[in-house]
């Protein structure tokens, strides 16, 4: 019920943006501040120029970029309707069109309390008008942004079933206990059991990708290879996070309830596939923050819409790579009690 209840929402908020003001005069500014004043968008820094826009949209730093022409003021006192540009990051295409509106309704707003202050409210609809462009999916399908998702969702679920399930069934059986006679390090005994685990994980994530590319022909913009070594390390944590979990169950069934209650809710509420985790506030924002599938979604989703590359994604591989030792490291303490 909290899962659902704080997790499932379509509003979207918080929507980061940044301008590229090519006129800054008192009206462009009076115009910056009508969005930066709505709770539905935070302003970032300023744009310089079109390759920042492009470096700063691919990164996913910013979902919306407006630019504002030279002369802006001056035309629209002159009644010559200048043109906005606004940029949507369309590589979700659901939140990319309530953006739209977000945006169109404040420009539509502007227009008004414009025209009221100048007296003329009957001209107000040919001020100014803008443009909304979607980049890295411009034919707005929905299935380039849930394909590459169901990808991420499934590589979750699946390996972190498999191994809890493993560890606990020897709990279960109580074969376990050879673990502790035995000259095998925990470690050795975690890793041992993580391996084969992990190399099922990458041959899912092959039939995926394969099922994706050729079957459901989603456009693989950004190559093969940062999209592997992604799920690489998206694999052995969760892996690693099967481990963990099993330390708290001790039969297979619940090992299969529980995991599946903590890993698909989590992955399809608060790791961005439904709502931006920059939405998200509180525990919500927590969870979806310190959850695997976060990071991986913005590759998978990124390498398939965007043709984000190594060096874009290296933020998201360090994020991963970190939870490797972390879960590890914590299903060792728990192993140790257990032992005790």
């Amino acid at each position: 019920m909290l899962i659902f209840g704080y997790g499932i929402t379509l509003d979207v908020e918080h929507i980061a943006y940044a301008v590229l003001d090519r006129d800054d005069t008192t009206l462009s500014r009076d115009y910056r501040e009508n969005i930066s004043g709505s709770h539905y968008f935070n302003e970032h820094a300023p744009i310089a120029d079109y390759d920042e826009l492009e470096q700063r949209m691919r990164s996913g730093e910013i979902q919306l970029a407006l630019e504002i022409p030279p002369n802006f003021a001056r035309d629209v006192k002159r009644g010559r309707s200048p043109r906005i540009g606004a940029w949507l990051d369309g590589a979700m295409p659901f939140r990319a069109e309530t953006a739209r509106g977000y945006v169109k309704g404040l420009h539509e707003s502007w227009l008004k309390e414009f025209s009221r202050r100048t007296g003329s409210p009957a001209a107000s609809a040919q001020l100014a008008d803008i443009e909304v462009r979607y980049r890295y999916n411009q034919a707005f399908k929905s299935i380039y942004a849930m394909v590459p998702s169901t990808i991420a969702l499934l590589l979750v679920f699946i390996p972190v079933v498999l191994m809890a399930v493993a560890v606990d069934g020897e709990k279960e059986m109580g074969s376990i206990i050879n673990l502790y006679a035995s000259p095998a390090t925990r470690t050795e005994f975690l890793l041992g059991k993580q391996l084969p685990y992990a190399a099922i994980g990458m041959i899912n994530f092959l039939v995926l990708t394969a099922l994706a590319v050729f079957l459901f022909r989603v456009p693989l913009k950004g190559g093969f290879l940062p999209l592997a070594f992604g799920a690489v390390l998206y694999v052995f944590a969760t892996t690693a996070l099967g481990l963990f979990m099993s330390s708290f169950a001790k039969t297979q069934i619940a090992a299969i309830f529980g995991v599946a209650i903590a890993t698909t809710m989590p992955a399809t509420q608060f790791s961005g596939m439904m709502t931006p985790v920059a939405s998200l506030t509180g525990g919500a924002a927590l969870m979806g923050k310190l959850f695997p599938t976060t990071y991986f979604l913005k590759i998978s989703v990124g390498t398939f819409t965007k043709a984000l590359g190594f060096v874009d994604l290296v933020p998201n591989y360090l994020a991963l790579a970190a939870f490797i030792p972390a879960l590890i490291l914590l299903s060792l303490i728990f192993l140790k009690k257990q032992e005790a």
